[in-house]
């Protein structure tokens, strides 16, 4: 019976991760199309979009990207296609498999449901997103560790490295964490930590040439202008020393972290908005757990803070360390960054959950209303997210490329804004070019903020920001821009066609495409 519930539990998980999977969310990232692209160019060549063979980290767009992702993707790819659907299916899987690996953790059946439904690991499952990858690896490698399977432990551990750059932080956090509670016998664990070394020297070796992304995210790297000290300093009539005590840097750099590590604690974050910050990470109008979560979350800390369990004691420390990566960034909450909470809160909200079960009067109106609200969760998702939250997944992008594709052989050249992020992914994404195209005709230019640079020029198209003034003198030229850029009263140049106008969901303009003859 147990193994039926919980095989049908896992059906409902993955239900709720495959569902619509090309449109919701309605719309790729940059790094989804990123990831895709690389996987169909190691597929055709065996190289990523910078004509690397077989990278470890592939280096693209804004950041260098561990390539597990990358590399788990081709073979989907291989079968469906390059795709939103291809792309996205490698995460959906994985977070599906780790409602598996949790019930290897607990041994019950309330914390594999409460993570089937749960709105966090739903989203971030449904997107191609590096995090998911590296959660399940953790959270696997942390069963086999309990399981005294160290070797096998430490193999997961190192792929975490591989998979995604907060493991980096996070992971060895989490291994001392393991070796502190646990005590494993030292002969036991010389072997595995050696090749956990061992298969980690690629990435280590590489940390210098691939901090660039560590720099542009990292706290540490913003720091209040000279003009803001010297307006306290003229408050405090120049005092060094009152400066010093109360409003140095290394106190407003604490203060800011320990405001960000809190902020992943909040009731806002768990149960009313998500990660605030970046509507990409959440679901509108609704947190990371369901409401009725609140009760069990509460019970079920009460068992663990009790219990002397090594089991229960990695958890809460789990638990603990989450958001660090998550504080140490510049962003003043994360969703992605802090996912790995995922695990031991819906663990601790299982083991509240048994303890409801075991009352009859309440059991089944709880498990009622944990549905509905999960009811209401879906309709929210699947229906009404696009209308508020489709602008930050790029959706214009599809259709214009598509515009652009039927009338770009009657113009010489194309015109892209670059005002929602580099658009050059996309084009390489959607019209599936081939790599070596692309290497031979695309140029680069750096980027001076620590990234790896933008594309500036791919055959045709020219990407830049529109100044319309400008170039409306410019003929055999399709010009694709926002309302800004080109606007409605400046469209009357005699040479010029329509080519089409793509809108948001909400019905806010997005892109707008016109040709000069």
């Amino acid at each position: 019976m147990k193994k039926i519930l919980l095989l049908a539990i896992v059906l409902i998980g993955f239900v709720l991760r495959v569902y619509k999977l090309d449109v919701r969310p309605l719309g790729l990232t940059w790094d989804e199309a990123a990831l895709g692209y690389n996987a169909f160019s190691l597929l055709k060549t065996g190289r990523d979009e910078h004509a690397q063979v077989l990278p470890i980290v592939f280096k693209s767009f804004g950041d260098y990207k561990p390539g597990l992702y990358i590399y788990s993707a081709v073979p989907v790819i291989k079968l469906l296609g390059l795709n939103e659907f291809a792309t996205r299916l490698p995460s959906a899987i994985l977070g599906t498999l780790l409602i598996t690996v949790v019930y290897l953790l607990t041994r019950n059946l309330f914390a594999p449901f409460l993570l089937a439904i749960n709105p966090w690991a739903i989203h971030f499952s449904r997107g191609a997103w590096e995090a998911n990858l590296n959660l399940l690896l953790t959270t696997l490698a942390v069963v086999l560790f309990i399981k005294k399977k160290y070797l096998t432990s430490a193999l997961f551990l190192c792929l975490t490295f591989w998979a995604y750059q907060g493991a980096k932080m996070f992971t060895p956090m989490l291994l001392i964490s393991l070796l502190v509670i646990y005590r494993p016998a030292i002969k036991k664990i010389i072997f595995p930590g050696l090749l956990l070394l061992l298969l980690l020297l690629p990435i280590i070796v590489g940390i210098g040439s691939q901090s660039g992304r560590l720099k542009v995210f990292s706290v540490f790297s913003y720091v209040r202008s000279a003009g803001q000290i010297n307006k306290i300093l003229r408050q405090d009539e120049n005092n060094r020393l009152i400066y010093q005590l109360f409003h140095s840097e290394f106190l407003d750099q604490t203060r800011g972290i320990i405001e960000r590590y809190l902020n992943h604690f909040s009731p806002r974050f768990l149960f009313i908005d998500g990660d605030w910050s970046n509507p990409r990470h959440s679901t509108p109008f609704y947190g990371y757990l369901h409401y009725p979560e609140i009760l069990t979350l509460l019970i079920g800390l009460y068992y663990l803070l009790r219990s002397k369990n090594p089991a229960s004691k990695i958890l809460l420390v789990w638990l603990l360390l989450a958001p660090i990566p998550a504080a140490l960034s510049r962003d003043i909450i994360s969703g992605v960054r802090s996912l790995p909470m995922i695990v031991p809160l819906v663990i601790i909200s299982g083991m509240g959950l048994s303890k409801i079960f075991k009352f009859k009067l309440i059991r089944y109106p709880f498990f009622l209303l944990l549905l509905l609200f999960t009811v209401y969760f879906s309709d929210l998702y699947f229906v009404h997210s696009p209308f508020y939250f489709s602008q930050y997944w790029l959706t214009p992008y599809k259709r214009v490329i598509e515009l652009v594709n039927n009338n770009v052989d009657s113009f010489k050249r194309v015109v892209f804004t670059n005002t929602l992020g580099q658009p050059y992914i996309f084009i390489l994404f959607y019209n599936r070019l081939d790599p070596g195209f692309f290497w031979t005709r695309s140029q680069r230019a750096d980027n001076p903020v620590g990234d790896v640079g933008e594309v500036t020029n791919l055959d045709k198209y020219t990407f830049m920001r529109v100044d319309w003034p400008a170039q409306r003198g410019d003929t055999s030229t399709i010009f694709v821009g926002d309302q800004y850029e080109l606007p409605q009263q400046d469209m009357n140049p005699p040479n010029l066609v329509r080519l089409g106008e793509i809108e948001y969901p909400n019905g806010l303009p997005a892109l707008r495409i016109v040709g000069l003859k």
